[in-house]
């Protein structure tokens, strides 16, 4: 039940951005408001997605293997997304060289794909991978290029997001 509530709870982001938008209230300032909160949700989601394992019984329980993950975690972490934008950036501009809007959408999902790999091979879970994809590819010059050219399966995507984590 606490990991229903958790999702529902902080997946509201996916849902209210996109009314914010079509009415018009991101700029008022119960709109700049509501982001913020939006925002702070989201942080708090990193968090949760080391914790889940743990909170469902299917992680270690000993308080020697949890520090070692969390370490794991952070530094894997840090260093992944740290070493993987200073090459996504030179990989990008290859990709923005042949003006292929394929290419970019097919890119992305390998990011998120080898994250999540990544993410599994720390002993995460690949819903963590997918959200240090997200980190990644939103910290890169073709961020706005990324979010056009994955606009048309962004429902698609989110849908099988919250079905499988």
């Amino acid at each position: 039940a606490l990991v229903i509530a958790l999702s529902l709870t902080l997946s509201t982001s996916a849902f209210v951005f996109p009314v914010l938008n079509e009415r018009g209230w991101e700029d008022d300032e119960s709109g700049q408001a509501a982001t913020s909160i939006l925002l702070l949700q989201d942080l708090a989601v990193a968090p949760l997605l080391v914790l889940l394992p743990y909170v469902v019984g299917q992680g270690p329980t000993d308080y020697a293997a949890i520090s070692f993950l969390t370490a794991k975690a952070s530094l894997g972490f840090g260093s992944v997304i740290f070493v993987g934008s200073m090459i996504l950036q030179r990989i990008f501009a290859l990709v923005a060289a042949t003006r292929s809007t394929e290419t970019f959408a097919a890119l992305c999902l390998l990011v998120s794909v080898g994250m999540g790999t990544i993410a599994k091979s720390l002993g995460l879970t690949d819903t963590a991978g997918a959200f240090a994809a997200g980190v990644l590819l939103a910290n890169t010059n073709y961020r706005a290029q990324i979010q056009a050219d994955i606009a048309p399966f962004k429902g698609i995507l989110l849908g099988i997001f919250f079905m499988i984590a």
